[in-house]
């Protein structure tokens, strides 16, 4: 579906414009798809992310702050986060014996069997997203959209 027939409208201010608007969309409709396939299990895609960070680092431990540091959405409230995820066991968070100013955080084991569940169904949306593209294509698309945030601050 093109962006003109899906918010009907032929015409835009400039490239820059049609261009952002497009991303915008695509992401809207990405991000739905990715929800639908998490919801069924309950999580959320800001969830979702924390335990994938932290399953890449298992069964080692993260600060909170590095966790913050690592989330694709930059949520300034983390810790909300991350109190809900330990309310249903799928986290941990312990002072760090180091400095118990700093709050260490790992994956349970019950946290690693519902990112196994989800393993599949996050794998199969993110399959049917990228259908209609090659990998030619999609390499080109990550190097676009990695070129149109070089001004992004970190």
């Amino acid at each position: 579906m093109t962006l003109s027939d899906l918010i009907q409208q032929d015409h835009f201010a400039s490239l820059e414009q049609e261009a952002l608007l497009n991303v915008l969309a695509t992401a809207s409709w990405i991000s739905g798809e990715m929800t639908a396939a998490m919801a069924p299990h309950g999580v959320t895609q800001a969830q979702y992310n924390v335990l994938r960070i932290l399953r890449g680092r298992h069964p080692e431990r993260y600060a909170c702050s590095e966790i913050g540091e690592r989330l694709l959405d930059r949520t300034p409230d983390v810790t909300r986060l991350l109190v809900r995820l330990e309310a249903r066991g799928l986290i941990k968070r312990e002072r760090a014996e180091h400095d118990r100013r700093v709050v260490e955080v790992h994956i349970t084991p019950e946290g690693l069997d519902v990112l196994s569940r989800l393993d599949a169904p996050v794998a199969e949306a993110i399959g049917r997203l990228g259908r209609h593209l090659t990998d030619d294509q999609l390499s080109q698309l990550s190097s676009l959209l990695e070129t149109l945030r070089t001004d992004q601050e970190a």
